[in-house]
């Protein structure tokens, strides 16, 4: 198990949702995003815009654009 402060947790956990969400977006374009897929991308969405709406520096740290207009559900 890697150990890692609060800050650095949640600067891996957006890398690595925003990842999953650039992968379920080209599954979309490609026309290959089933209905798991689809939701997945609806909870990873939100997970974004919890953190965003929740976290003072979330901008300064990677979610400075429009989590809807960039990934719509």
């Amino acid at each position: 198990m890697i150990t890692a402060d609060a800050h650095m947790t949640l600067l891996d956990l957006i890398d690595e949702v925003t990842i999953a969400l650039e992968e379920l977006q080209e599954n979309e374009i490609q026309g290959k995003l089933d209905l798991y897929g689809e939701g997945s991308k609806a909870a990873y969405v939100h997970i974004l815009e919890f953190i965003r709406e929740r976290w003072e520096e979330s901008e300064e740290n990677g979610l400075d654009f429009n989590i809807e207009e960039q990934f719509p559900v």
